[in-house]
């Protein structure tokens, strides 16, 4: 089981190589451990972009649902994203090292995160990660066939409230204390825990079989419970 979640395949190809670019560059000092954090904070950002991508897919090449739903999704995900940042800005401000000091700027604070010097070189491997998923197993997989945009909809949010909430964790050990450098270090492990544990679970893997057996009772059956784990986990 473990070797089916941790073992590099082309499956989680760019998660390995995102986490690893990312040590690469707190070991050259490229970045911080500041922007390391900032970078997996904008990745909530990143993650609703390619989830409208994929429900612009769906709705395009199945014909259900409208593009008006893309247009809600945007709303009340970018609705939450705000509620989450100022709760997140709130705490970036409270020690005062960090460049963030009035929470409720919220566009103000994005753009002081956009400018920092070496945001340049951390940010493109969220992105890079995925855009590589997005083609590489949502686009050649097809999977716009096998989900409706009203399912991928919702996706998001348990997985953006579990990110935030380690971002917002390690930003306490890189702020009050001298590990700054192993706090970072062990988010982006932590990070990859979880990733290649997502993307563990995918169809037809022995580790989706595994969990469906575990989770199925008699309200959800074998299949439903994998196909909603599919979604979860897309």
């Amino acid at each position: 089981m473990l070797k089916n979640i941790f073992y590099p395949t082309p499956q989680n190809a760019f998660v390995w190589l995102s986490s690893i670019y990312l040590l690469f560059l707190l070991y050259l000092g490229k970045a911080t451990p500041i922007t390391i954090l900032f970078v997996y904070f904008l990745e909530t950002i990143v993650i609703g972009i390619f989830n409208a991508l994929k429900m612009f897919c769906s709705i395009t090449f199945t014909k259900s649902g409208g593009y008006a739903l893309i247009l809600f999704f945007l709303f009340h995900y970018g609705f939450f994203v705000a509620i989450q940042s100022i709760f997140a800005f709130a705490i970036f401000s409270i020690e005062g090292s960090t460049p963030i000091k009035e929470p409720f700027n919220i566009l103000e604070n994005y753009s002081i995160i956009l400018n920092l010097e070496d945001i340049k070189y951390a940010l493109p491997a969220i992105v890079f990660t995925h855009l590589g998923k997005f083609i590489s197993d949502f686009i050649n997989n097809k999977k716009y066939l096998k989900f409706t945009a009203s399912e991928i909809m919702f996706k998001p949010y348990i997985r953006i409230f579990i990110q935030q909430f380690v971002v917002i964790i390690t930003f306490f050990f890189i702020v009050f204390s001298n590990a700054g450098i192993i706090a970072a270090i062990l988010l982006i492990f932590f990070r990859l825990l979880i990733d290649l544990c997502l993307e563990a679970i995918k169809e037809n893997s022995k580790t989706l079989d595994f969990l469906s057996e575990k989770l199925a009772n008699d309200k959800a059956s074998k299949e439903e419970v994998k196909k909603q784990l599919i979604i979860f986990t897309e």
